[in-house]
């Protein structure tokens, strides 16, 4: 579990001499730091009965010795584990087995849990999510007419998106239903994207006309799911916001340059990362609590929200803040992609602005599924940096260079890694990361403005005033 604050929590069972306990502890904290806290439920005269003794420990059921110095994460203590407070002297023998096979099978379950019944369930979705999600490719072999094509892959996603609310209505399995109906999501691009395509253009020579009909497709489609399914809600939003985002983009591709448009709709995707969070609350319907406006406020006693209904309202929530941050991460990666083909000064400055955004804001973001979207998309534009150096690199000593700037750099980060896998960083690193992502967002639009020639036009606009 995650705290409000971002502090990691682990909830584990501790079994005390006394009595049994239930807590949340912070994984990054040193277990001899926690024992003092934990001694405090343990029993009244638990700290004393310490000095009798020499102290307590923590084990685990198996008689391991969770180390004092090191913290919950650094020695793997999960979600629902059972402890054993139990005194630092004792002698704990390891389980003896009477069968040979029997210990070789209790060794083998520590290393991970056998297939059953829901890896089978999970895997045959995940198969079926592969081979409907690959067979959209199957667009790379279409040829002339477009037309043709579009239906097929407009059909495609209609029956996928049928089939997927059946299933989830009807069975009901809104689980198996989501993956049919976010399988549907590419052919609802491509069916919009194809038919209107010119017949003597490519597949990858269209314009901003079949971009935007292809992006209010996707649009459309994930409303229909989002609202049909009512599981995995994170696929559809994040469709919904690329396909709004996608369709911003095509519009200003109509009357602007590629690269101009791209660097548009990379600014409006990072600019709206802090405010995701608050658009997520509103929108799952997360009963916040009423600060008291006058004194007589005070005496009130509101009646609270059903303890159910907050844990619903902070599931949808945390769905759509996942599905915000996913289309946002592929909103960003693919307009980075016009700005490197551009090239030039200001095109690179403001890929390093977005590169550094992109990271630095993911770590605001504990809950894996939120982050890593953010670190794809951020070390995708970083990809491109490197691309860009590489290419623009003149001879043996220029590519030798870069390639190791390249290593210095892989080099930091695996150190970061492990150093702060161990213990938290200052707060000054923290305070110093927040500054530069905050600037790195708001210099974004500046440049922005720059390379769409706003600038440009104001200051031809005031020359002819003046």
């Amino acid at each position: 579990m995650t705290s409000a604050m971002g502090t990691t929590l682990a909830k584990v069972s501790i079994t005390t001499p006394k009595r049994g306990i239930d807590v949340a502890l912070p994984e990054n904290v040193p277990v001899a730091e926690l024992l003092p806290y934990i001694l405090r439920h343990a029993g009244e005269d638990a700290p004393d009965t310490g000095e009798q003794h020499g102290g307590w420990s923590l084990r685990r059921p198996t008689g391991e010795l969770l180390e004092g110095r090191q913290t919950l994460a650094a020695q793997q203590v999960r979600d629902g584990e059972i402890l054993h407070l139990v005194p630092g002297p004792v002698d704990w023998p390891e389980i003896e087995y009477d069968d040979l096979v029997e210990a070789i099978a209790s060794g083998a379950r520590r290393y991970g849990r056998s297939w059953g019944r829901a890896a089978t369930r999970r895997a045959g979705l995940v198969v079926a999510a592969v081979l409907l999600c690959g067979g959209s490719l199957v667009s790379l072999l279409f040829e002339p007419p477009w037309l043709d094509a579009g239906l097929i892959m407009l059909s495609a996603a209609v029956v996928l998106t049928a089939l997927g609310i059946v299933v989830a209505r009807a069975v009901p399995d809104a689980y198996a239903g989501a993956v049919f109906a976010g399988s549907a999501l590419p052919y609802a691009f491509l069916g919009g994207y194809l038919p209107t395509a010119p017949d003597h253009q490519g597949l990858f020579s269209f314009g901003s006309a079949q971009l935007l009909l292809g992006a209010i497709s996707l649009l459309v489609f994930g409303i229909v799911g989002y609202l049909g399914v009512g599981a995995m809600s994170r696929v559809f939003v994040a469709a919904i916001s690329t396909g709004f985002l996608g369709a911003l983009g095509a519009l200003f591709g109509g009357w602007m340059d590629p690269d101009a448009a791209g660097a548009l709709v990379l600014t409006i995707a990072i600019g709206l990362l802090p405010g995701y969070p608050w658009l997520s609350l509103r929108l799952g319907r997360v009963p916040l609590p009423a600060l008291p406006q006058r004194s007589a406020d005070l005496l009130k006693d509101e009646p609270h929200p059903a303890t159910p209904a907050v844990f619903d309202a902070a599931a949808r929530a945390d769905e759509l803040l996942t599905g915000f941050l996913t289309g946002a991460a592929l909103i960003s990666a693919f307009s980075s992609i016009f700005l490197a083909a551009h090239g030039g000064g200001s095109r690179l400055i403001m890929l390093i602005l977005a590169c550094a955004a992109l990271l630095l804001r993911a770590r605001l973001f504990p809950v894996p599924r939120q982050r890593i979207p953010l670190l794809v998309a951020g070390l995708w534009v970083f990809a491109l940096l490197a691309d860009w150096c590489f290419g623009t690199a003149s001879g043996n000593g220029g590519i030798g260079l870069f390639l190791l700037a390249l290593v210095v750099v892989a080099l930091l980060v695996a150190a970061a890694g492990l150093v702060y896998s161990r213990k938290n960083p200052s707060p000054w690193f923290g305070r110093i990361a927040d500054i530069v992502d905050v600037m790195a967002i708001v210099a974004l639009i500046p440049f922005a403005g720059f390379i769409t020639g706003f600038f440009a036009y104001v200051q031809g606009l005031m020359a002819s005033i003046g």
